[in-house]
């Protein structure tokens, strides 16, 4: 449909799902298994859309710069669409934070982004309640502001089933931005029983976002890089050396136990 096709070029420059392959590449087989495993994890992902307890519509993991904080966002996120494939009628829109691209992660573009990811995996037909707002909209000269966004992902919201939204490294976003999404989260959660939000950040963002979004300490995760998570990447960075002969098997062990010891602090 052209009017699709339309709406979706007008709202956002922003392509999050191409950076979500990118970071797949560097994933290990079982990255961040012992997450999904969590049942505070399950019971947020799974819970439907009843009322649920303050703050439980919200999960959050913290951790230093390199404890894996993206890679577990990009894993949550295909466990999500997993579900997806089980559960007909579930919207999902992820965006990794990049302090390098501030000027571009403005509110506008990443609600934007949100509403496009959300008419896109979702299987439910775009209603004519968005087609018709498109028209007033491109009669207005066709430029997209946040109000409008709001609007329109409203309209969405009240399609679906579930809607997950994933935000890796919140903290690098501008602090204006930052708090001014907070704000539209808060209200998306308050008024929508079926929103359910995932961030990521370092620990010191912990304190805003209680503050905005009060989440339950239950889902609230301090990320540490496990035993298991190093010792898949090493032995995977070890099979793709260019120069396999160089490397034996006790040489290749030697090393994967050094690092592991030296990443507990031995």
């Amino acid at each position: 449909d052209d009017r699709v096709l339309e709406l979706l070029r007008m709202l956002t420059p922003l392509e999050p799902l191409k950076r979500h392959q990118d970071v797949k590449l560097l994933r290990t087989k079982n990255a961040a298994a012992w997450l999904l495993g969590l049942e505070s994890f399950c019971k947020w992902r799974d819970s439907n859309t009843t009322p649920v307890e303050k703050g439980g519509r919200v999960f959050s993991c913290y951790g230093i710069p390199g404890a894996g904080k993206t890679v577990i966002s990009s894993v949550v996120i295909d466990n999500i669409y997993s579900q997806n494939k089980v559960y007909s009628n579930i919207g999902i829109a992820c965006l990794y934070a990049d302090y390098k691209d501030q000027s571009n992660q403005t509110l506008a573009h990443i609600l934007g982004s949100f509403l496009r990811q959300f008419l896109t995996t979702a299987s439910e037909c775009i209603p004519d309640a968005l087609f018709e707002k498109l028209d007033v909209i491109l009669k207005q000269g066709g430029k997209v502001g946040t109000e409008d966004i709001m609007a329109l992902l409203k309209i969405r919201l009240q399609q679906l089933k579930r809607a997950f939204i994933c935000i890796d490294a919140v903290d690098e976003l501008d602090p204006n931005v930052q708090r001014q999404l907070f704000d539209v989260l808060r209200e998306l959660g308050t008024n929508y029983d079926n929103t359910r939000l995932f961030l990521t950040g370092r620990g010191h963002i912990e304190s805003e976002v209680q503050k905005r979004l009060h989440v339950l300490q239950k889902h609230q995760v301090v990320i540490t890089a496990s035993e298991q998570d190093i010792q898949e990447f090493l032995e995977q960075q070890i099979k793709d050396d260019l120069n396999p002969d160089a490397m034996d098997k006790v040489l290749a062990k030697d090393i994967i136990d050094k690092i592991i010891k030296k990443s507990q602090g031995m």
